[in-house]
């Protein structure tokens, strides 16, 4: 609150008519204005002027300005008091006047609070609007928010979307109370498909916590045509190396879709939306695991990945047919006379489920005089190693020297598996180079 300012007239000198100009012996009279409080707070006071003056001198109070009322001593003989009232104040600062005793006194009053009415004016439609075409059976509704003046407390927004401009109670109105107010821009997913191809109207309004706005101005859009997507697969097979796979979207021209996957080892990498026809093209990571499902959901329809687990197994047993131990871990090159000798390797792979082993690849390697390298690919699950007796590095007791034979096998589905001599249940094999006659 301000601090009262004071201030002293002294020195109104008045010469009294009347009594006084009859007796040339009569003094002047001289009136003194006393301390006077001339600021005040805008929530007004009352106040008082001390007058002092010799007895019989008459004086008068006035207020020049409709917010300061003289309450008592309007008029007075001698020393007296005026008092008055300054009003409270509600607009700007403003300033007065008294006379007292033909001097002039100015009154200063602080300005009052600014009182501001709350409003909340009407929110503004701002999508879709001018019957434009949306791209969606549940549209978004978007108005620019309304603006508030005063305390109106917290925003929400009304809105209602139909197929009649009239917007009347029932099924053919959707409506939404209570909706958050956003930052520059209130929006509202439609939650219930509209119908296609039909003009609908929308409009909004805000409420605060103590008053109700207008409706916004009525827009309307039109839905999209009937839509409906036919994919070209809902089942897809894949092996356990992974890969890329497509699948496509046929749709008519106005009608938007999204592709999703719903499992993590399914991931979409191209065409995840589009309009009209379209091709949605995924990646399905390698499994080293059992054989898993997951599935995509590609313009509202479900397609199914199916990946095969690694149910290969990749193994072989080694022949000799001048042994009779079968199988054996050694391949002898032995005969009397120069003759080749030949063992043979054989496949003993399998797979857990129906899709059959379709290729084996075979690597084969030794020393013998100098480092031999056989292979063979095709449908062949047996692989022969031939050679003879008497070269430079056989002996009469058979020289050894190791054998390392490789297996990889592939199935229908393209599956593999490979085992490798002398690694997990595979045994190390040899070869024995033996003098010919022996």
């Amino acid at each position: 609150m301000r601090l009262a300012t004071s201030v002293f007239l002294s020195a109104a000198v008045a010469l009294l008519a009347g009594a006084c100009s009859k007796d040339a012996t009569q003094p002047s009279c001289v009136v003194t204005i006393g301390q006077v409080t001339t600021s005040i707070a805008a929530a007004g006071a009352t106040g008082s002027v001390p007058i002092t003056t010799t007895s019989g001198c008459a004086w008068t109070a006035t207020s020049g300005s409709s917010f300061i009322t003289i309450t008592q001593g309007a008029s007075g003989s001698g020393s007296g008091t005026v008092q008055f009232t300054v009003a409270a104040n509600t607009g700007a600062a403003r300033t007065g006047t008294l006379t007292v005793a033909g001097s002039t006194i100015t009154i200063t009053q602080a300005a009052g609070a600014v009182v501001v009415t709350p409003a909340l004016s009407a929110p503004t439609a701002q999508s879709p609007i001018g019957g434009q075409q949306v791209d969606s059976l549940t549209p978004t509704l978007v108005v620019a928010n309304a603006a508030a003046a005063g305390s109106v407390g917290t925003v929400t927004y009304r809105f209602e979307v139909s197929d009649l401009d009239s917007f009347p109670d029932g099924s053919r109105t959707q409506v939404a109370d209570g909706i958050a107010q956003g930052g520059s821009t209130t929006s509202w997913p439609v939650p219930q498909s509209l119908t296609p191809s039909t003009t609908y109207f929308w409009r909004a309004r805000a409420a605060g916590s103590t008053l109700t706005s207008g409706f916004s101005n009525v827009e309307t859009f039109k839905t999209p045509n009937s839509c409906s997507f036919s994919l070209s697969a809902t089942t897809i097979t894949t092996n356990s190396a992974g890969g890329t796979s497509t699948v496509n979207v046929t749709a008519p021209g106005t009608c938007s879709w999204t592709a999703t996957s719903n499992a993590a080892f399914i991931t979409v990498t191209a065409g995840a939306s589009g309009t009209g026809n379209g091709t949605v093209t995924f990646s399905v990571a390698a499994s080293s695991g059992a054989a898993r499902s997951g599935t995509l959901t590609i313009a509202g329809q479900t397609v199914t990945v199916n990946q095969t687990g690694s149910g290969v197994v990749a193994s072989f047993n080694l022949l000799d047919p001048s042994t009779s131990v079968s199988p054996t871990t050694e391949c002898r090159f032995r005969s009397l006379t120069s003759q080749p000798t030949t063992c043979t390797l054989t496949s003993t792979s399998f797979t857990f489920g129906p899709s059959p082993i379709v290729t084996f690849t075979w690597t084969a390697q030794y020393n013998y005089v100098t480092v031999k390298t056989l292979t063979q690919t095709g449908s062949s699950s047996q692989f022969s190693i031939t050679d003879v007796c008497g070269q430079a590095s056989s002996t009469s007791d058979g020289a050894v020297q190791p054998l390392d034979v490789q297996l990889t096998v592939t199935d229908s589905l393209g599956n593999t598996a490979t085992a490798t001599s002398g690694t997990g249940s595979q045994p190390a094999l040899s070869v024995r180079l033996f003098t010919c006659g022996i």
